[in-house]
């Protein structure tokens, strides 16, 4: 009897430890939730693009070598003062953009600030400096695998898929930031479009949830109004150089038979250089890197826009701003984000 009883004590034991060592369930996207409430409070957010794209001055970069990327006069405190006197509440930083360059010590690249002569861990000085100035510290990332291949062009990422699929560089890379930092606050997803087929929205998702079910997970939609979901669960909806349509944001969103609650965010670039631009943005010249002939957009021009979101139902503004090739902000940027600034909070306590 004292035998059947050990066993089945320890049948139990064993099948709890199984369910354990599961993975969390799958996560659905929310309808409406306090999370959600919040990121809807602030307001008023900035990217901050600076990765190896700075040193080359180059919006889409191919580089291949870590080691041009040496931000001598990097200086995210100052930075962060800046924002915080503009009442910025939120900050994204590119994490990686599109040559794969990381600005954390990843696992599984060495194309990454490692190996450049900087060394230092650019992610946690942005991170620190974004809580020391009470700032919520959000990340950029750029999925890559299918249309846009790096190890084409860079052979040290070539040599690293042979190993490792670009789907679990990814997901591999992306745990690395959801859990080497803290609480992130937002995950900023680009270019799913490019990103290997067989990683599905959903898994990244569930993935970043899994980690911090707080954490607000975006897909950028592309160049549009919003009016058009291309990527779904999402937690937001934004307009990439684009506001709402004339007749409004519809936040909830009819996706299969459950209704969803989905704000907007109009992210809208601050620097003009007209020898560079990519063409997307409403007024000419945008550009989201700085350039040593880029200059930041008369701050009446940006606030035109930047009150049409607000007027037609957008939620928050993302300014995507960026320091020089040195990691430092021009006096001149500085004080129109802090102008601008002031002038979106005047507007919003109308």
């Amino acid at each position: 009897m004292d035998t059947q009883i050990t066993s089945i004590v320890l049948s139990v034991v064993l099948l709890f430890s199984c369910n354990m060592d599961k993975e969390p369930k799958k996560i659905s996207s929310p309808k409406i939730n306090e999370s959600i409430k919040e990121w809807e409070s602030l307001k008023f957010g900035a990217f901050v693009h600076f990765n190896d794209n700075t040193s080359l001055e180059n919006e889409l970069s191919k580089n291949t070598d870590p080691t041009i990327f040496n931000p001598v006069n990097l200086n995210f405190e100052a930075m962060m003062s800046a924002f915080q006197k503009a009442g910025i509440k939120y900050a994204v930083l590119t994490t990686r953009h599109t040559s794969g360059f990381c600005l954390w010590n990843s696992k599984v690249t060495e194309f990454d600030v490692a190996n450049s002569p900087y060394k230092k861990d650019v992610v946690k000085l942005f991170v620190d400096a974004c809580r020391k100035y009470n700032i919520k510290p959000c990340f950029y990332y750029c999925l890559w695998g299918k249309d846009w291949k790096p190890w084409e062009w860079n052979h040290e990422i070539k040599k690293e898929i042979e190993a490792t699929p670009p789907k679990e560089i990814i997901k591999t890379q992306l745990t690395e930031l959801a859990e080497n930092y803290g609480n992130i606050y937002e995950f900023w997803l680009d270019m799913y479009c490019w990103a290997d087929t067989t990683l599905k929205t959903q898994e990244i998702y569930d993935l970043l949830k899994n980690k911090n079910p707080k954490t607000i997970v975006h897909f950028n939609q592309h160049v549009q109004d919003g009016t058009k979901i291309n990527y779904f669960p999402t937690d937001i909806i934004n307009g990439e150089e684009r506001t709402p349509p004339e007749n409004g944001h519809k936040p909830y969103r009819q996706i299969g038979t459950n209704n969803y609650y989905l704000p907007f965010e109009y992210e809208i670039t601050s620097q003009r250089c007209d020898n560079r631009t990519i063409g997307h943005g409403l007024m000419k010249g945008s550009v989201w890197f700085t350039y040593s002939d880029s200059k930041f957009y008369p701050v009446d021009s940006l606030f035109k826009y930047i009150k049409q979101n607000f007027d037609r139902g957008g939620s928050n503004i993302l300014l995507s701003t960026a320091p020089d090739k040195t990691g430092k902000y021009r006096q001149a940027d500085c004080d129109s984000i802090i102008k601008l600034g002031n002038m979106i909070w005047q507007y919003q306590h109308k």
